[in-house]
């Protein structure tokens, strides 16, 4: 039914925990895996106050910094797909809107499939920020399985 699956990460315990699902739907449907992760422009870091007052970082050493992190979770969850026996690429966006950086990333590689969580990082966060997911699932046109 399903060939290729989008799964967004953020690296968070729920996101994990949707990761394994999806990893163990795609081995069931022979599918192929996308796992992508979105991290926040520089600008949108400057412009939003989540830069400490006094934290020296340029747009080159904060694209350095979450290229890093990004490529540990990437290719943790690329370990867990081979694992599995799953074919799986990986992506890793600069965007400000991480739903919009899904949703692109699902139509640009091509997927039938969206699995994330319910929600990632959480607290104050989500309420300023609202849920991504719900995003998601308002405005994609690709079916989304919610994992809670």
């Amino acid at each position: 039914m399903f060939t290729h699956i989008l799964i967004p990460t953020d690296g968070s315990e729920l996101s994990a925990v949707a990761t394994e699902s999806a990893l163990s739907l795609a081995k069931t449907h022979k599918a192929k895996v996308t796992i992508m992760m979105a991290s926040p422009t520089f600008r949108q870091m400057a412009d939003e106050g989540f830069i400490l007052p006094g934290l020296q970082m340029g747009k080159r050493d904060w694209e350095e910094a979450a290229t890093n992190r990004a490529r540990k979770v990437l290719d943790d969850v690329a370990g867990q797909a081979a694992s599995a026996g799953v074919k799986c690429d990986t992506v890793h966006v600069f965007k400000d809107m991480p739903h919009t950086a899904i949703i692109d990333t699902a139509k640009k590689q091509g997927c039938d499939l969206i699995v994330m969580g319910s929600h990632g990082y959480g607290g104050f966060k989500q309420w300023v920020l609202g849920s991504e997911t719900t995003r998601v699932l308002s405005q994609s046109k690709i079916p989304v399985l919610v994992y809670r």
